[in-house]
């Protein structure tokens, strides 16, 4: 008997489903339960998927007769999982015949995990890797690692126990069918459990013109707006619910609030807005927000990790005010962003922009000095934070 379900929402996929099927039907582990769910289509999407079926009786085709989106589609598919393990496999993306088996074995290896994923590997428009992550500790350590670590988008894509579905684990049916779905998806899926990485390039994931992820990327600054209010609503309603220690609770806010207006602003970057959504806006809380005073339980890593996604975030928003004239308070979001990051990719280039824009053009040796100066103001600041109070 099957033991994983893959799960494939697919719409309008005539050019690319029967090597996605193919993928799903030569994985090594073969106890599995291939679902496909055809959205609306106008195609051959669902004679292509019934002629598969007729080849493998694993292959179990559901039509749509609306469409309903990738999201609530997506939802329909975990509703009919009967299996131990599942996963979602995007329609046009590529998985290797192992890539079952082992993430599958580590799920049986750790039984305190909840997840596994592997690396991806980005090819067609783009090409790059998005290396997985374990992401391991006490539920705060998790989220904070989920929130403003190098995790991506690699969870997305994991295999985990499908005795989460029961624990509502779904995509919430807020915005429109975007990004900011995933999020609380993906924190529920971090607070059940730790997520394990397979270190091997097991799934490509096909960056085209016309692709599904393509279209989340919304094109007007309300939309964005209200679909990130909604996602963050969710999500603080989730940390709440975790009734963690104050300082503690304190803490991820502040990482759900950083995670969600660098998202917010990198958007709005190449939405090319004169004006930036206010953070509270968003959510009302997020408009006094600041930097927790307690942390003292949270291991100087993580708080490394936390400190330097804020000054990305402020290097951001300091860039948009220079962009726009705002000289005085770009000057200032830089300064601090430098201080909380010095390794923020870019940050030569914009220094040199800061100095030729002032009139004082400075050689490669001058650039380093200053960026000299900035790292030692960083260390300097972070003495005086670790310093014991008296």
């Amino acid at each position: 008997m099957a033991d994983v379900t893959i799960c494939i929402p697919a719409w309008q996929a005539e050019p690319f489903i029967e090597r996605t099927l193919n993928c799903a039907r030569a994985q090594t582990h073969d106890k599995i339960r291939i679902l496909v769910s055809i959205d609306h289509s106008v195609d051959s999407t669902e004679a292509i998927c019934r002629s598969q079926a007729q080849l493998d009786p694993r292959i179990d085709v559901r039509v749509q007769k609306e469409r309903l989106g990738w999201s609530e589609n997506s939802n329909l598919l975990l509703d009919q999982v009967d299996t131990e393990f599942c996963f979602l496999y995007f329609h046009d993306d590529i998985i290797e015949p192992t890539y079952t088996e082992r993430l599958r074995q580590q799920l049986l290896d750790h039984p305190d995990a909840q997840s596994a994923h592997c690396d991806i590997e980005r090819f067609g428009n783009q090409q790059g890797l998005h290396p997985g992550v374990d992401v391991e500790g006490t539920t705060i350590e998790r989220l904070i690692k989920l929130l403003v670590g190098p995790v991506a988008g690699a969870p997305l894509r994991s295999l985990f126990r499908s005795e989460l579905i029961a624990k509502g684990l779904r995509f919430p049916l807020i915005g429109g069918d975007s990004f900011w779905r995933c999020q609380p998806f993906l924190m529920k899926l971090i607070v059940a459990g730790p997520t394990r990485r397979v270190p091997e390039i097991l799934y490509r994931r096909w960056i085209r013109d016309g692709g599904i992820t393509r279209t989340w990327n919304p094109t007007e600054q309300d939309a964005l707006a209200e679909g990130q209010h909604e996602s963050a609503r969710l999500c603080l309603d989730l940390i709440r619910s975790l009734h963690l220690p104050r300082a503690e609770e304190e803490v991820v806010k502040f990482c759900q609030y950083v995670s969600v207006m660098t998202q917010t602003r990198k958007i709005e970057m190449r939405l090319e807005s004169d004006r930036l959504i206010e953070p509270e806006v968003i959510c009302e809380s997020f408009g006094t927000v600041q930097l927790p005073r307690n942390t003292s339980s949270i291991d100087p890593k993580l708080l490394d990790l936390i400190l330097r996604a804020y000054g990305t975030l402020l290097f951001i928003e300091a860039k948009h005010a220079w962009q726009h004239g705002r000289q005085q308070s770009a000057l200032l979001g830089f300064a601090t962003a430098f201080s909380l990051n010095p390794s923020l990719p870019g940050a030569p280039a914009t220094l040199v922009s800061i100095l030729d824009a002032a009139g004082q053009t400075q050689g490669a040796a001058a650039v380093r000095q200053r960026a000299r100066v900035v790292r030692q103001r960083a260390r300097v600041m972070k003495a005086l934070k670790d310093r014991p109070a008296n």
